[in-house]
């Protein structure tokens, strides 16, 4: 390693920026896909009935009408406006919107379900805008090529929810704390990193490996996105692991390569020691992070496969960079790993002449970047600590051992569900126009829960049969609309509009 330290360099880097640059595009290839168990009755009864009757399209947007004060939702002249609005808005936009339904296209019908969408004071109304897509993907990028038009109507107050509005702040709130959250936590680690190390160059030594792992592990999640899909969650675990944990390792190695050259080593005799010591402890800490993540392979959501490759990408793209670049670096460094430290400040004229300045600085490098022997280390708290968890490991491993249990018994009752606007802040515009929609439309809600029936002889599915299993399996706490055969919405492309279908047919019961 020593010997080639400068080639070990090069080539590392070389992968990680090349690995960040291939990353750059990973946004564009996650999928919101994978809260599901693929394999389940739901999702195969929910594939099943998308097949004959074709997607239940109706809940992509909701956008929700308040009409301006004084006037209601029957008013010709804004009512007018509202569908002409409409209208225009889907002949602009005919590859991504499949048209509009609501009670502003018939506001004379006696359906009952389409006089629900207006309230009792006709205040308030609702429309729902169906988008093309065979996929949650391309359905939420279709949604957000429209979505600044659609923000763009006018007349009254507008509020858009719905699935992909929701869809869409989420996965735009998970960016901006992202970003917010790298923006905010290099500064903290880097000044966390100077008192620990007590100068700048050993302090950005481990940020250097975290960037690099982090460059390097989001090009492995961009590679397995050709083969297969990656949930966007994956994204942001790649930052928060791949800096925490490069930091950690990054930690290790430093700290022990400055104690060999405290000891009187000399740089390639103390990254050889630095190895055998720190650097198996990283290797081994890693492989066993890896093995504990690779656990949640168990379970069938496609997202926490994602963040099954992105926490072992990142972890293990640190482990390596830290017994590959970082000791290669330190064969270069030397002791001048120690450089650019506190007394570096003395050579401003007034922080060197102040009296006051002067022993303040030099009472915190004595304190932070003296670097000191492993006989000076065993002296202080850690090291007394370590000593004494020694000569009594069942005494702290057993309590430790029994707070682990009781904080792994929760686990038992975890249950994985899909996401909904209450991931969003309170805040969030999203969140609070799909309350305002419950609240206004609560027969309306989206989480219906649709029972499908197959014939079992290719036979007509009849009343009689539906009545059997309804007395078989009878619900409480729905509203009286239960076992209601799903309208089939009259839009182009909905298999059951041309074919009313001879052996499956769905009965929707929604929350009361």
């Amino acid at each position: 390693m020593y010997r080639y330290r400068f080639i070990v360099i090069g080539v590392m880097v070389a992968l990680c920026l090349a690995g960040g640059v291939f990353g750059l595009t990973l946004g564009k290839h996650v999928t919101q896909s994978g809260f599901y168990d693929d394999g389940s009755q739901s999702v195969k009864a929910s594939v099943l009935g998308d097949r004959v009757y074709g997607r239940d399209r109706t809940s992509h947007i909701v956008a929700t009408f308040t009409a301006p004060p004084g006037k209601t939702v029957d008013d010709p002249a804004w009512s007018k406006q509202i569908k002409d609005q409409l209208n225009t808005f889907k002949a602009d936009h005919p590859d991504q919107v499949l048209g509009w339904v609501g009670y502003l296209a018939a506001p004379n019908t006696t359906d009952p379900v389409v006089k629900g969408m207006a309230t009792e004071d006709k205040k308030h109304t609702f429309v729902s805008i169906p988008l093309k897509g065979d996929d949650d993907d391309t359905i939420l990028n279709n949604y957000k090529a429209i979505a600044p038009a659609l923000q763009k109507l006018d007349g009254g107050k507008v509020e858009l929810a719905g699935l992909e509005p929701v869809a869409n702040a989420l996965t735009g709130t998970i960016e901006t704390d992202q970003r917010r959250m790298e923006v905010l936590a290099l500064p903290l680690v880097a000044v966390v990193l100077f008192l620990v190390f007590g100068g700048v160059v050993a302090a950005c030594l481990p940020a250097i490996v975290g960037g690099l792992a982090i460059a390097g592990a989001l090009g492995i999640m961009r590679f397995i996105a050709v083969f297969g899909p990656v949930h966007f969650f994956a994204q942001p675990v790649v930052t928060m692991i791949g800096l925490g944990i490069a930091v950690d390792y990054g930690l290790f190695v430093v700290s022990r390569f400055r104690e060999e050259i405290a000891e009187g080593y000399d740089s390639e005799v103390a990254v050889r020691r630095t190895m055998m010591t720190a650097g198996r402890t990283v290797t081994f800490s890693a492989v066993l992070i890896a093995v504990s993540a690779a656990s949640m392979l168990v379970f069938p959501q496609g997202f926490l496969k994602s963040l099954t490759y992105a926490t072992i990408a990142a972890v293990m793209l640190s482990a390596i960079l830290s017994i590959t670049i970082l000791p290669a670096v330190l064969g270069i460094l030397g002791r001048h790993v120690d450089a650019l430290g506190v007394r570096t400040l003395f050579r401003v004229p007034f922080l060197a002449n102040w009296k006051v300045s002067r022993a303040y600085l030099n009472w915190l490098a004595d304190l932070l970047q003296k670097t000191k022997t492993r006989e000076e280390v065993e002296q202080e708290f850690w090291g007394k600590l370590v000593n004494r968890v020694m000569k009594r490991p069942l005494l702290f491993a057993v309590p430790i051992v029994v707070a682990m249990i009781l904080l792994i018994i929760p686990l038992f009752n975890l249950s994985l569900g899909g996401f909904s606007e209450k991931y969003l802040p309170p805040s969030n515009p999203v969140r609070q126009a799909q309350e305002h929609f419950d609240k206004l439309f609560p027969g309306y809600r989206t989480e219906q829960l649709t029972l499908v029936i197959q014939s079992t002889n290719h036979s007509k599915v009849t009343d009689q049969q539906v009545a059997d299993i309804r007395s078989k399996a009878p619900l409480n706490g729905f509203t009286a609309k239960q076992w209601e055969e799903r309208p089939c919405p009259n839009i182009a492309g909905n298999p059951c509009v041309a074919d009313p279908m001879a052996r499956l047919t769905r009965r929707t019961t929604r929350f009361g």
